[in-house]
């Protein structure tokens, strides 16, 4: 919960000028019982997150938007019944979590002359956040707070999730590279492009790979003879990979363009996907088991806050698009 809302605390130190709020700016976005979310708030998260969730700040499509909006007024909504939870608990702010946080964000921003004009103001307005942020994190750290389960369930975990306990397929393969700037002319290619044949021909006439690595890669690799060791999918690029998937063992590749050159792979071992045995990821099995738990555990609390409450959301306002604060 707190990094989805922390992105207005950092919009506020940026000094994210959202003007003072009108009377239309108050009307409530959502209304949970007695509480409300206004739109002032509302889009200023919206505002805050959708800069680091859209590509310059901007959604691909109307639809897309509408859907976003709608996902952050859900947000704020399970804030504030959150909140409401916390103190129904007694839980408190961490007082000297707060402290430091503010002095970083002094620390942080301090040379710029807006703060040093209005930063006393800038962390007063900021404290009440850090507070509800802070009593939200203690919140959520006990209720997601799950004793280790037993073996019978860590071994059901497990044999459930079989992929997260599969030990992905790898080749371990050797690389010659032939350095070449992206930005070179054809001439330069060309003259790399000679080099790999010529090496590429040598290496089917019998001599090492490992020894010409050593003499002509570009690549770190070629202080052990250019053995990448093991490489799962998608650690190459996709015309690399295409060029070893399609290797046999001990096979060596037609050269290769790659972003940094001309690029020679041979295949020296390839090992399929294989299931670790339960008793060498217990305690991952456990851990995994205990985290989807935790999180399950704050699913069904916020479930039980809302159906407790009497919740209105404008989806009207949310569908009219209003302009970004500026």
């Amino acid at each position: 919960m707190r990094k989805k809302v922390k992105a207005i605390v950092i919009a506020l130190c940026l000094g994210v000028a959202f003007g003072p709020a009108l009377a239309e700016d108050m009307r409530p976005v959502a209304v949970i019982d007695d509480d409300r979310v206004t739109r002032d708030e509302f889009e200023m998260a919206v505002y805050a997150e959708g800069r680091q969730v859209f590509y310059h700040g901007a959604p691909g499509s109307d639809e897309e938007y509408v859907d976003f909006r709608r996902k952050i007024a859900d947000r704020l909504v399970d804030r504030v019944l959150l909140l409401r939870e916390a103190a129904r608990r007694g839980i408190s702010h961490d007082e000297a979590a707060i402290a430091t946080e503010l002095a970083a964000y002094a620390n942080r921003y301090g040379d710029s002359a807006r703060w040093q004009q209005e930063g006393e103001e800038m962390l007063q307005r900021l404290r009440p956040r850090l507070e509800e942020d802070s009593v939200l994190e203690l919140l959520e750290a006990s209720v997601k707070t799950i004793d280790a389960p037993a073996e019978p369930i860590a071994r059901n975990y497990y044999e459930q999730y079989p992929e997260k306990f599969t030990e992905p397929a790898k080749n371990r393969v050797s690389l010659i590279l032939l350095a070449v700037n992206a930005t070179a002319v054809e001439e330069t290619w060309n003259a790399a492009r000679k080099e790999a044949a010529d090496i590429l021909k040598r290496i089917r006439g019998g001599e090492e790979f490992g020894d010409l690595a050593k003499l002509h890669s570009a690549d770190p690799s070629a202080r052990s003879g250019g053995d990448m060791g093991y490489l799962h999918a998608g650690m190459l690029a996709r015309d690399a990979q295409a060029a070893v998937d399609n290797l046999a063992l001990l096979e060596v590749s037609e050269p290769v363009v790659v972003l940094e050159g001309i690029a020679i792979f041979k295949l020296m071992e390839r090992q399929d996907a294989a299931l670790r045995p339960f008793d060498d990821v217990q305690e991952r099995a456990a851990g995994l088991w205990q985290r989807d738990a935790g999180d399950q555990a704050l699913a069904e609390l916020i479930s039980d806050l809302r159906s407790q409450s009497n919740i209105s959301i404008d989806e009207e306002y949310l569908a009219a698009l209003p302009a970004a604060p500026q």
